[in-house]
């Protein structure tokens, strides 16, 4: 019996690589408001929040303006400035044809979210995907994994997994009452995602196969 049935992603920086388009979009943004840039291990803690609350944390009551000009940036570069971490198509096709059930819940916009997954042919493979719009909490709240649940129709969380590359990620799939595999491609630092105490470590992709069989 497979030690897991269903098997949820985040997408940016597990999936996709579009860790380099984010903090060019931000470092964008940042200076073409106000003329200066933050700090990238700043930009990192928060990525799997999103947009709006990481903006409005950092600079209430102009949130909406920043995040138009982020969108306007980040998606007019968008389809030629991302990358597929390798080995990423070979785990989620072998997982798919041995019939694990397959999510993506993200921060993300979705509509985004499923234009990243096609540009790699991946789409396909999943159930669903989950953007921000999706939940009314957000990541490190369980609600994001809860309503997929519910989208999954899941009746045993000892049979849901969730990989994720940041701590937010490991705390959401902790709120949610699911196992939880953090991912050593992170551009998260590695001690930040140790203290959250994954249940799963991976280091490449294919690994991942011997914790779900």
């Amino acid at each position: 019996m497979n030690k897991f049935k269903y098997v949820f992603f985040d997408l940016d920086g597990t999936l996709i690589d579009t860790v380099p388009l984010i903090l060019e979009s931000f470092n964008y943004t940042f200076m073409h408001h106000f003329g200066v840039t933050r700090p990238q291990e700043e930009i990192i803690r928060y990525i799997g929040m999103p947009l709006m609350n990481h903006l409005k944390d950092i600079y209430p009551g102009q949130e909406e303006e920043l995040a138009k000009t982020y969108r306007e940036y980040n998606e007019k570069k968008h389809d030629r400035s991302i990358a597929i971490f390798i080995g990423i198509h070979q785990l989620i096709k072998t997982l798919y044809e041995k019939g694990i059930v397959l999510g993506v819940v993200t921060s993300k916009r979705q509509e985004l979210a499923i234009r990243g997954l096609r540009i790699f042919n991946l789409m396909d493979y999943f159930l669903f995907v989950n953007g921000s719009e999706a939940s009314t909490k957000h990541k490190p709240d369980g609600e994001p994994l809860i309503k997929a649940m519910e989208k999954a129709n899941v009746k045993n969380k000892d049979e849901v997994l969730y990989v994720g590359d940041s701590p937010l990620d490991i705390l959401c799939a902790k709120n949610a009452g699911v196992k939880s595999a953090a991912v050593a491609w992170t551009y998260s630092p590695i001690d930040e995602l140790e203290r959250v105490k994954p249940d799963i470590f991976i280091e490449k992709p294919m690994d991942l196969i011997k914790y779900v069989f």
